[in-house]
């Protein structure tokens, strides 16, 4: 007998090989619900033996493969490491390219960036890894997600290796992965405010989703669209972006729901069944216990009462199901009237603040006519200047209200990171150059370059632009405004002072309140009274807070308080 071979029951030997074999036919027919134990015996055998390191590697990796099905990452990738740590005993492990790709996703879904990253580089180097294109184009892909999300973020590295990725995708037209990795590639320049480039990327990425039918990718590509024209000044192509993206959502969401009433449905059948079929049992079980079993009338009794107190605790289930379903359906009726509210208000403030700016504009489209036409140069540029300044205030309005529904359905994302302060003021007084030129306001600024803060960029533009467009609209001719920042008490601070018509002490207490008003300004358009509820939302959620002082007839002042990045 060889050293390879166990005895069985009858005193015949079995191969060492046959739990092992017993446990790749499980997994070959797919029967998850029993491989669990035929594994666990693969890999005690071969444990015992330590004859066969080979057979011992590939147990623990299916254990790996089973546990990371079953969503259990973690003790997934034990599994897979305890098989790498044998598999330094064999001198070519089977799958080895496959295997070590597994580890390296499973440290990924993990986010344990750094590890990925490293097991991802040392595949490049593997004998068999460049006879395997699609699997490079993968591979290539998950080293630029790694380079984007470790704490260094290096964007350089994980632009070439999306540009790698995409050149193996694009040799076999592979349009479902080539979405993908353009994807990734818009996001990419989208945070490194790159916007004309992200915007290129995600329509490629849309274009090749069409092509592949890659449904579960359209809404974040929809999503980061929206986002990009946003951020590019685009405002009327990313609210049809973000319109697609919620049809998207509701696309998917009825398509999920229709799948889970089906699955309702059967399984509402397949109870029924059962229940008649246990309702008819326990009918020919009374039946045979009345016609053989009549002196046991005591037992009867039991039985009777059993049933009844099985039907009550039925109906007190059902009763309780029946209160936490009206529960559920009268919260969602709250919900339902509070958007109702929110939709009616958001209608409102259409219907009533743009009219005016756009019958404006129209009326002064008709005055540049005439002037054009009669080669009125003077009368034309004043026109002209007129012109901008209404389509920045209404353009200005159209992004507090995208912004503030946004809000009232806690729509809204927000990525913090590290911003310097003087640079995003000045992003945000570029747009309002010709403003200030109108009402010849004087702007003096003093905010130090070294002020870095932590925050939502495009959140504290918002914010900064809301109150920079009060202050110009607020403040008379020949006024001024002034900014200024500093540090104080480890926070970051930023002070915007101008020496308008001010705010009454009543409708101060009101914005302190928490809640809207609005006002006329200098030129007696009446604001929507959005801005500052806005500002002092987005500032808030930026961990941050928001103080307004005014006095009616000498000016405000609106402090921005937030938090500072540590050297």
């Amino acid at each position: 007998m060889t050293d390879n071979m166990k005895g069985t029951k009858d005193g015949r030997k079995q191969p060492d090989f046959v739990p092992f074999h017993n446990m790749h036919i499980q997994l070959y027919e797919r029967q998850y619900s029993e491989v669990l134990p035929s594994i666990l015996a693969s890999i005690a055998v071969y444990s015992e033996t330590s004859k066969n390191d080979t057979l011992l590697y590939l147990s623990y990796y299916a254990r790996g493969s089973f546990y990371r099905k079953k969503g259990l990452k973690d003790e997934a990738l034990a599994s897979m490491l305890q098989a790498e740590k044998i598999s330094k005993n064999i001198k070519n492990p089977p799958g080895n390219v496959g295997f070590y790709s597994d580890i390296a996703n499973l440290f990924f879904e993990l986010q344990q960036y750094e590890d990925a990253l490293q097991y991802y580089l040392d595949l490049l180097h593997k004998n068999d890894f460049s006879a395997n294109k699609k699997l490079q184009g993968a591979i290539y892909n998950n080293i630029a997600r790694c380079y984007a999300n470790i704490d260094k973020h290096d964007y350089e590295k994980a632009e070439s290796y999306y540009k790698k990725s995409l050149a193996f995708y694009g040799e076999f037209q592979d349009s479902l992965n080539l979405a993908a990795v353009h994807l990734n590639l818009g996001d990419l320049y989208f945070e490194q405010y790159k916007d004309r480039l992200a915007v290129d990327h995600l329509k490629k990425a849309l274009l090749y989703s069409e092509v592949s039918e890659a449904v579960d990718i359209k809404d974040d590509i929809y999503f980061n669209l929206s986002l990009a024209m946003e951020s590019a000044g685009q405002t009327k192509k990313a609210l049809e972006f973000y319109k697609k993206y919620v049809e998207q959502l509701e696309g998917i969401w009825n398509r999920d729901r229709i799948w889970g009433l089906a699955e309702q449905e059967k399984k509402f059948i397949v109870d029924k069944k059962q229940t008649e079929i246990q309702l008819l049992e326990k009918e020919a079980k009374l039946q045979k216990m009345q016609l053989d079993t009549k002196r046991m009338q005591s037992n009867t009794f039991f039985s009777i009462a059993a049933v009844l107190l099985l039907l009550l605790l039925v109906g007190l289930y059902s009763y309780n199901q029946r209160i936490k379903k009206n529960r559920v359906i009268a919260l969602q009726n709250i919900q339902l009237d509070e958007l109702n509210a929110t939709k009616d208000r958001l209608f409102s403030i259409i219907a009533h603040d743009l009219r005016t700016p756009v019958y404006l504009l129209k009326e002064s489209n008709l005055r540049l006519k005439k002037a054009l036409i009669k080669n009125e140069l003077t009368d034309l540029e004043k026109q002209l200047d007129l012109n901008i300044n209404m389509t920045e205030n209404t353009y200005s309005m159209l992004d507090n209200l995208l912004y503030w529904s946004l809000e009232q359905k806690n729509g809204s994302f927000y990525k913090k990171e590290q911003l310097p302060l003087h640079s995003i003021v000045e992003q945000v007084l570029v747009n309002y150059g010709n403003a200030l030129k109108i009402k010849d306001i004087r702007l003096d600024k003093n905010i130090p370059e070294g002020i870095q803060v932590y925050a939502d960029s495009n959140a504290i533009k918002i914010v900064l632009r809301n109150i920079i467009d009060n202050a110009i609209k607020f403040t008379q001719d020949e006024g001024s405004i002034k900014i200024d920042a500093g540090i104080y008490e480890n926070q970051a601070e930023l002070v915007v002072k101008d020496n308008g018509i001010g705010i009454n002490k009543a409708m101060l207490d009101t914005i302190k309140s928490g809640k809207a008003v609005r006002q006329k300004d200098t030129s007696g358009r009446t604001s929507t009274g959005l801005g500052l509820e806005l500002c002092r939302i987005m500032t808030e959620k930026n961990g941050g807070r928001l103080m307004i002082e005014s006095e009616e007839g000498k000016g405000t002042s609106i402090k921005i308080v937030l938090e500072l990045v540590k050297k």
